[in-house]
């Protein structure tokens, strides 16, 4: 009897020790899986290490809210659900609808490359959606411009062009947006203004400026730091290219034409302290430039302060003290693309008394809205569509847009046909690099004739335009630019 209790007891022993055995086991083969499953797979981004979905978008996602309808939900559902067909019909019935969508016409030719299955080329596009949506809407339609129209032509090389577009949700994912980029082998280029361009140096992405801005929306550190960054460096390859001259180019023909009109000038800028409170905005340095200038050109400029960003700022106290007070005998404004509102506040107290001038900013048709108050306004441009009239590329943006332009969706527009240029003749990212760096390489687009320094600086020189009443006018404002022959 004893003997068969005892045999009961390690029968027991031995079948509790077996299922602890059997649970080590389990546990540590799930352990093992996990462990393998996260290390074995090397196309993993910064992305899915902190759990976060990633800012490049081919199509899933609407990310320019305002350019929103049923058929473009449609659309990039479809296209998250790898239902090409369904979404290159309903982004096809969107932009019916709605032609000015630069968005949605890139979402329609990735979609018609997926449901096609075609080979393709991968080339990014950096908008400030979030930051700055009228400005990230100017730069995507010169991309999906120029998208459409290689691809209509038979692509790269028998490729179709693929667009990326990237955007940051918030500040704090600016920098996470830069390594996603460079970090994506698939991708051989990028157009857009960053705030860490040294990354794209120093990770081999070709990056491509469309435009020359020192407020745009994220593009916050010092000009000059930003000037001293993008200088010519021989030790170092370049991977950085300016489409435009660089501003310096505007600041210096406008305040040679300024200084001749207005002895006096007040300037209102757009100031803001940075997220540190340790350096000025770049539209602080803007000032401090065109300050620099005018007084090189033999005008004075102002002590009176003008602050568009400030909310209290009093437009009509501010006119009255510098004319009454300083003698102001002209008005310069440089307010952000999102102030231009505040800036024509200014303009409606100054009209008619003083001459008005503004940063390049105000080269959009949100001006020409309020034309009555700014007419007679003199900005500087890079780009004017009467300035080649031979040039297509004004028309075709009508026909494509039915709408004007302006001088950023010119330089986005451009950005992109000297990246298709130099893809044409080697589509690795480092054969781009050395196509655009060669001096022997051009090609035309919307800004004339396209060819970079080495260091990627541009040459050219700037103009001036002039808000004007105009009759039957395509801006439909009644009001329009015109180029002013006399610098």
């Amino acid at each position: 009897m004893t003997n068969k209790k005892e045999n009961l007891r390690l029968l027991i022993s031995l079948g509790l020790a077996g299922v602890m055995v059997a649970a080590i086991l389990w546990l540590i083969s799930k352990v093992s899986s996990t462990i393998v499953t996260t290390s074995s797979n090397p196309t993993q981004t910064s992305s899915s290490f902190t759990n976060k979905p990633s800012l490049l978008n081919l199509g899933t996602r609407i990310l320019v809210k305002v350019q929103t309808s049923p058929e473009k939900t449609d659309g990039v559902k479809a296209f998250a659900e790898k239902d090409f067909s369904t979404a290159v019909k309903k982004f096809t019935d969107s932009l019916k609808n709605n032609r000015n969508d630069p968005e949605t016409l890139i979402y329609l030719n990735n979609a018609k490359i997926a449901r096609d299955n075609l080979e393709a080329i991968k080339v990014a596009i950096v908008a400030p959606i979030n930051f700055d949506p009228s400005l990230a809407e100017e730069i995507l339609r010169g991309v999906a411009q120029a998208q459409n129209e290689v691809n209509n032509q038979g692509g790269i090389n028998g490729k179709k062009l693929q667009i990326v577009i990237a955007s940051a949700d918030n500040r704090e994912d600016s920098a996470r947006l830069d390594n996603e980029l460079v970090q994506d082998k698939s991708l051989v280029a990028a157009v857009g203004v960053r705030r860490n361009a040294e990354i794209y140096k120093e990770k081999g992405l070709v990056l491509v400026l469309p435009v020359e801005l020192p407020n745009q929306a994220e593009n916050t550190e010092k000009l000059d730091n930003n000037t001293v960054n993008l200088q010519p460096n021989s030790s170092t390859t370049n991977y950085l290219f300016h489409i435009n001259p660089l501003y310096d180019n505007l600041v210096d023909t406008h305040s040679r034409y300024i200084a001749r009109q207005a002895r006096n000038v007040a300037i209102c800028g757009d100031v803001r302290s940075s997220r540190d409170n340790s350096t000025s905005s770049s539209n602080q340095i803007l000032v401090e430039k065109y300050t620099q200038a005018i007084k090189k050109y033999g005008s004075n400029v102002i002590n009176t302060p003008c602050n568009l960003a400030d909310k209290n700022f009093d437009p009509r106290a501010f006119v009255d003290k510098a004319i009454e007070t300083e003698n102001a005998s002209g008005f310069l404004l440089m307010p952000s693309i999102r102030n231009i509102y505040f800036a024509t506040k200014v303009a409606q107290e100054v009209k008619g008394r003083k001459p008005l001038f503004a940063s390049e900013t105000m080269y959009s048709a949100t001006t020409l809205q309020n034309g009555k108050d700014l007419e007679g306004m003199v900005l500087p441009v890079y780009w004017h569509r009467n300035a080649n009239k031979d040039n297509p590329f004004a028309k075709n943006a009508f026909q494509l847009w039915n709408a004007q332009v302006n001088q950023r969706t010119a330089g986005a527009y451009d950005a992109l046909q000297a990246i298709i240029a130099g893809l044409k003749e080697d589509s690795t990212r480092e054969g781009l690099q050395r196509v655009l760096s060669n001096p022997n390489f051009s090609t035309s687009g919307a800004t004339g004739m396209i060819q970079f320094s080495p260091s990627g600086e541009r040459q050219g020189e700037a103009m001036l335009v002039k808000i004007e009443r105009c009759e039957s006018c395509s801006s439909g404002t009644g009001y329009d630019f015109a180029l002013l022959n006399k610098k």
